[in-house]
């Protein structure tokens, strides 16, 4: 049913936009405004690991050496040199065409959700999940089904089950590294299964990686991406290794699935800031991650 906004005002709501909820993450994030507190509700990088000094430098070389470009309109893919520099960082063969440079990674996931679900289609995610993940996902009305998991990661026959038990499920979303909100990391073996797995039954996976370069002691295991990449639509985001405030991230598509993406996010905001993505790609250079990250990774 729609519901009208306050009488005084003559503008009805959709339906859709009545079931919208504001952002519990976002209602956290303004209790760590609060002077002194130090919060562990939301995933905010340490202040003292933005490389404040390289960004300065990349502002200023950028409107130095390009600014017309800079600050014009640009392409919706993303500019080249920084989806080269994300193909290549990737431990699997990804070419730069299927990289997409988004809003950050949360617009990975809505973009999925618009050109994957349909109202009452069934999707399947981790017990538990990541909150936002949810609720990128409840606009398109899907059918929420909670898969089992462990220590280890997702119970595989469980995952069996749940695909059996109705019409086939558009995806199943998972964070196999230092997953949010329990923080678990799947291990070799139930990556390997999970792989064989969704190929077996025909279930995509959406796999999301924000964490994925923090570890402490030992590299995580390789992407379910690199073991199924045409099954896979991968996220990743520049906001726990650069700035959260960039608004900066990225997805990996298969071929088949990369023009419709683009598309939904043409109808979006047309492209990322321009000025943003060739600021971060001027940092990059000269692998400043791979100094910059085991930093990071120390401090915490």
């Amino acid at each position: 049913m729609n519901a009208r906004t306050p009488s005084t005002s003559p503008w009805v709501l959709s339906g859709r936009a009545d079931q919208m909820n504001p952002s519990v993450l976002r209602e956290l994030l303004k209790v760590t405004e609060r002077p002194g507190l130090i919060s562990f509700a939301g995933g905010l990088p340490s202040p003292k690991t933005f490389p404040v000094a390289e960004f300065e430098a990349a502002c200023s070389r950028v409107l130095r050496e390009d600014a017309d470009a800079a600050l014009q309109y640009a392409a919706s893919e993303g500019y080249g040199p920084l989806r080269e520099m994300v193909a290549a960082s990737l431990p699997w063969r990804v070419e730069p065409s299927q990289v997409l440079i988004t809003t950050g990674s949360q617009q990975g996931l809505d973009l999925a959700a618009k050109v994957l679900i349909d109202p009452g289609s069934r999707i399947l995610v981790e017990t538990p999940t990541y909150l936002g993940a949810l609720q990128a996902f409840a606009p398109m009305e899907p059918q929420v089904h909670s898969v089992a998991s462990d220590e280890a990661g997702v119970d595989i026959t469980a995952l069996r089950a749940a695909q059996a038990a109705g019409a086939p499920a558009r995806f199943f979303y998972v964070l196999p590294n230092f997953q949010n909100p329990s923080g678990r990391l799947m291990s070799e073996a139930r990556r390997a299964a999970l792989s064989s797995t969704a190929a077996d039954i025909g279930l995509p996976l959406i796999e999301d990686n924000p964490y994925g370069e923090l570890w402490f002691d030992t590299p995580p295991p390789a992407p379910l991406t690199a073991r199924h990449p045409e099954g896979c639509l991968y996220l990743g985001s520049f906001s726990k290794v650069l700035a959260p405030s960039l608004r900066l991230g990225y997805l990996v598509a298969p071929p088949a699935l990369f023009p419709k993406l683009l598309q939904a996010k043409q109808a979006v905001d047309l492209h990322t800031p321009i000025f943003t993505q060739r600021m971060v790609s001027a940092v990059m250079k000269d692998n400043f991650l791979e100094r910059h990250v085991p930093t990071i990774r120390a401090l915490y």
